[in-house]
């Protein structure tokens, strides 16, 4: 099967402006994702599907693919699609352009998935061991899994609700998710099309879309922390990072 990974990267950013080409240790961040990508023995062709130029420009500069989309696409999802579409590919690994720091061992976990199993034809990516904090934070989205790994249910919420917290012969079984996608491209083409359900809409997690049509999704497991980055802050925090590691 062939693979390609689409790294949906847009220039606008609220709370960090231009955050594809901020710096982050003397590389763009754009760079920094597809580097990491590029590590992954399951992935054929890596391309960026961006807005702006002025990506393009450093994305080419530093010897990756790029290509340019339309600006007023609903999301990164759609970008990614535009991007597939044209291409000949069997698998869609949509990586997310803050995500530095993906294990691209996990990565290959999802693509894997796919592979060896026909049944399924969207994965993700869960770290083990939720906090308290972010298990009570709506910023950080968990995931619960059924025995095969399949999730049963996203949300900002924290879930499962722990009705005896003192009792710590019980784990959590909430993983954190980790915002990476895996798609057949013909699953892709059709989740696209799809209208917004209910839960999505009201916990603005597309995922769930997936699941309200009753369409499995395989969670691979990691034990790595990742993070987006998404502010100045972020950006600092993932600075001493690379410097501990």
């Amino acid at each position: 099967m062939k693979v390609i990974a689409v790294i949906p990267a847009r220039y606008q950013s609220t709370r960090l402006p231009g955050k594809p080409l901020a710096v982050l240790a003397g590389k763009p961040l754009i760079q920094r994702v597809y580097e990491n990508a590029q590590k992954c023995q399951r992935i054929d062709r890596i391309i960026v599907a961006t807005d702006d130029e002025r990506i393009q420009n450093v994305v080419e500069k530093f010897g990756g693919e790029c290509a340019l989309t339309e600006p007023d696409l609903p999301s990164g999802t759609d970008r990614v699609a535009t991007v597939a579409k044209r291409i000949d590919c069997d698998i869609v690994v949509n990586i997310q352009g803050d995500e530095a720091f993906l294990d691209p061992g996990v990565i290959d976990e999802a693509i894997e998935a796919l592979i060896n199993n026909p049944d399924y034809k969207v994965s993700t990516v869960g770290k083990i061991g939720v906090t308290e904090e972010e298990h009570q934070s709506p910023d950080t989205v968990k995931v619960i899994t059924n025995n095969k790994s399949e999730a049963i249910y996203f949300s900002r919420y924290g879930i499962p609700f722990i009705r005896d917290p003192h009792n710590n012969s019980v784990p959590n079984p909430s993983l954190k998710h980790i915002g990476l996608y895996v798609f057949r491209k013909t699953y892709l083409m059709e989740f696209i099309k799809m209208a917004p359900g209910i839960l999505e809409q009201l916990e603005k997690l597309e995922q769930l879309r997936i699941l309200e049509n009753c369409e499995k999704i395989y969670v691979a497991r990691t034990t790595t922390d990742c993070f987006g980055i998404d502010t100045p802050e972020d950006l600092k925090k993932a600075e001493g990072w690379l410097r501990n590691e």
